[in-house]
């Protein structure tokens, strides 16, 4: 069984540190809470929340923590973004140039942590680095986006950026900044591709949630809100798309985990993994991580609309207040959506933890690789079909 914290009434975002000894939230506020975490050899760890930033004026819709410089950038819908850094025990805000009239909806840092990428409803993605001649973060402006920018994702390179948008279009653009970014890099299209070129466009059939790149830099993946997930390989430009449908709901968030292989999160409160195939830029069909959603041949988000329906027929027939919750508990982890995906990559309760999901249950969970094996193993009944 993966190892389950419960936090706060609600998650929407969260992001930890270098040495996972720290995890920043967002509890769907304003607010970002920062809890120390005491991973003990046995059982749960131990939370203790240590810092509450408060400069945001609306919901935080993003967080990011650069693990060398240990800086943490935040963006929100009052249309700003805040980098934070802890100096005499406590964390100070720097105000980002964005210039946007719209929210901003998603933030990354950079691999190289000289920039980081802020998706926007302005229809664009502002690239913001640090000008030192000035001392304040200054923004560049990625346009060519046909709508709300809902997720980004940094290459390896950190000179490309793939996009989601609610224009139902996945890009992959530049994002290299003369003058930050070194010269003379190599990417799949070119040498140092001007800033703000659409290298390459794909049409999806709805909102493009998330995206994430390969460890290596040679396949790009997109969760689209038609419930699929589109596989780009960039080592041959003949290369075809790989199109994996899937039979529940859509995926929200994305990660890779350095086997290559990737985990995709969502509406359908379980997690999906999607392993390489050896020696080849495609994917398997997506192995859920609980048995449960595989053995009863449904999905944990139907049973939850199904227990919602309980609860109205109970009220109507003997005019009793009820809840979802006294009526049914759902045999999954997650109760509700799974809102965002991290790579962990260490040791919790004695047990290796390869990436932790949060939701707007409250819950930080950590799946181990007891998970990972026991989902490879339980592959022969496929849960999704190839378009």
């Amino acid at each position: 069984m993966p190892i389950v914290e419960a936090l706060e009434p609600c998650i929407t975002c969260h992001a930890w540190n270098r040495d996972r000894s720290m995890l920043a939230i967002s509890p769907n506020s304003n607010d970002i809470h920062i809890y120390s975490m005491q991973a003990a050899t046995a059982g749960p760890p131990k939370f203790t929340r240590a810092w509450t930033l408060r400069e945001h004026d609306a919901l935080v819709t993003g967080i990011d923590w650069a693990a060398s410089t240990n800086r943490i950038v935040s963006s929100s819908q009052d249309r700003n973004a805040y980098v934070w850094e802890l100096q005499d025990n406590e964390w100070r805000p720097t105000l980002v140039i964005l210039r946007l009239q719209r929210a901003a909806t998603s933030v990354s840092w950079s691999p190289d942590e000289a920039k980081f990428a802020v998706g926007s409803g302005e229809k664009l993605v502002a690239v913001c680095y640090f000008e030192s001649q000035n001392n304040f973060w200054v923004s560049k402006h990625l346009r060519r986006h046909g709508s709300t920018v809902l997720g980004v994702s940094w290459s390896p390179s950190a000179l490309l950026l793939a996009t989601g948008c609610a224009d139902s279009r996945a890009r992959i653009v530049s994002a290299y900044v003369k003058g930050v970014d070194k010269s003379g890099k190599q990417t799949p299209f070119g040498e140092d591709p001007a800033f703000g070129t659409v290298l390459a466009e794909y049409a999806c059939a709805g909102w493009v949630h998330a995206a994430a790149w390969h460890p290596n830099g040679t396949t790009v993946v997109f969760a689209s809100h038609d419930s699929r997930v589109t596989v780009v390989s960039l080592l041959s430009p003949e290369a075809p798309l790989q199109v994996i449908r899937l039979r529940g709901l859509p995926i929200k968030a994305l990660s890779f985990l350095p086997t290559g292989s990737f985990i995709g999160v969502g509406f359908e409160y379980t997690p999906l993994l999607f392993r390489q195939t050896p020696g080849a830029s495609t994917y398997s069909d997506g192995e859920p991580l609980e048995t449960a959603e595989r053995n009863t041949g449904g999905s944990f988000a139907t049973s939850a609309v199904n227990a919602a329906m309980r609860m109205f027929q109970a009220q109507d027939k003997a005019g009793q207040e009820q809840t979802v919750s006294q009526t049914a508990k759902l045999s999954s982890v997650h109760q509700n959506c799974v809102t965002c995906v991290r790579a962990f990559e260490g040791k919790v309760g004695g047990r290796v933890v390869d990436f932790t999901t949060t939701g707007l249950d409250g819950f930080v969970v950590f799946w181990t690789s007891d998970e990972l094996v026991s989902a490879m193993r339980a592959a022969t009944t496929p849960l999704l079909s190839h378009s």
